[in-house]
Formats: C-alpha cells, sequence, structure tokens
C-alpha cells in the first residue's frame, strides 16, 4: 500500500514522534514510589493500588486526565513530571523529525492529534518544540471524548474542516484506528515493529514514522 494524493496528516504523539519510555515509567514505575512514601506503605502495595485504580480507569478519558490523578493520589503530577530525571526520560523516536520536515516539504497539512492532557503535551513541548510543523495541536480531551470513541473523530472532522477521503492517520494504537476507521478515516497507518498484521482493516503496517517518507508518492 502507498500513500498517495493525500492533503492533510494526523499525527499522533507518543509511540510515532515521541517513544514512551517516559510515560511508560512514570505511571509504572515512579508515581508508585511517590504514592508508597505518601501513605507510608510498601512499594508493592502502592504499586497494586496505583495500578487497580489507573487499569479501572484505561480506555476513559480520566486515565489521561493528569488533574483527575492529582486529585485522586494526592499527588502534584505535573511537579512529578517536570523533574529533572524524569523528564530526561522524554525522547524522540529516531528520524521523527526529519520525517516530519518531509511531510512539510511536499505541501502537507499536518495536525497533531493526540489522547495527551494539554498539560502533558505542554512539558513534552518545553523539551521538544514540535508545533511549528502543525497547523493545530489537538488533545482529545477537549473534545469531550478519547481517540478510542467514535464521536471523537466526527468532531474533529468539523473543527479542522478537512475531507476524510484526503486524510492519512498515523497512530501506533489498533483502538484508535479501528474507531477512525469506522468514522470514515481510510487511509490508516500503523506503526508497530512486530509482524502481526490487523487484517479487519486496510491499512498500511511501518516499524516506525521515519519509514513513512519511502511509502510517499510525489
Amino acid at each position: 500500500m502507498e500513500i498517495t494524493d493525500s492533503k492533510y496528516y494526523l499525527i499522533d504523539l507518543d509511540g510515532v514522534i515521541l517513544d514512551t519510555d517516559y510515560d511508560n515509567y512514570f505511571w509504572q514505575r515512579y508515581i508508585p514510589i511517590i504514592y508508597a512514601k505518601k501513605r507510608s506503605i510498601s512499594e508493592g502495595d502502592a504499586r497494586n493500588i496505583t495500578h487497580t485504580l489507573f487499569n479501572y480507569k484505561k480506555k476513559s478519558k480520566d486515565w489521561y486526565d493528569v488533574v483527575y490523578w492529582s486529585n485522586i493520589l494526592d499527588i502534584d503530577i505535573i511537579q512529578e513530571k517536570k523533574k529533572p530525571a524524569n523528564m530526561s526520560l522524554i525522547k524522540l523516536k529516531e528520524g521523527s523529525m526529519e520525517t516530519l520536515d518531509i511531510l512539510k516539504s511536499l505541501g502537507k497539512k499536518l495536525y497533531l492529534v493526540t489522547n495527551a492532557h494539554r498539560k502533558t503535551l505542554d512539558i513534552k513541548l518545553s523539551k521538544y518544540d514540535i508545533s511549528k510543523y502543525f497547523e493545530d495541536l489537538i488533545c482529545s480531551h477537549e473534545l469531550g471524548y478519547i481517540k478510542e470513541n467514535i464521536q471523537f473523530w466526527h468532531l474533529l472532522k468539523n473543527k479542522l474542516g478537512i475531507e476524510f477521503s484526503d486524510t492519512v492517520l498515523i497512530e501506533d494504537t489498533l483502538d484508535n484506528i479501528d474507531s477512525a476507521y469506522h468514522a470514515g478515516i481510510k487511509n490508516l497507518i500503523w506503526i508497530n515493529n512486530n509482524q502481526d498484521e490487523f487484517e479487519r482493516l486496510r491499512l498500511l503496517r511501518l516499524d516506525a514514522f521515519s519509514d513513512l517518507a519511502s511509502t510517499i508518492q510525489n
């Protein structure tokens, strides 16, 4: 499958442009440590409690909402995210900036579309300001739905004034691709470095965002 004659590109952030080490470490390992100290409990107990809370909210708006988790855990999530040791884990995926350069040079209209909370996005942009590449930066919770929900894509289409027939979606999460497909986006790129194929959808699987350039016809 080749991506041809597509004007609009909707591009995910984490797992596509940035790697996921920062988020995975922060929520799975770091926050349980902080919670254990705050509650004077063992790290094992803290991990069980926090992971149970996180899993309960998975695939919901709250799961991405740092304000919600600050209140629930009684931890200043933003302050913890900004600590230098954590910030050092925010990293670009190899070749992602070069790929954005190529897309812009071809006259594509790029939109960053992320489930990340705006406060989280701002932290990441403070280290790598990629905003210059994009026409707009959309955080899903600001539209009232996350990308796993088909309603999000309809609202996004109206907000941006784009045609899905002339749009490419680049994602690393199949649930998001699935909902976008059923909303009408058929030009789909799944960023995933395993060899499994998602046969229900007509999509292109790439190992990395940096592989995209070779699929585009001028």
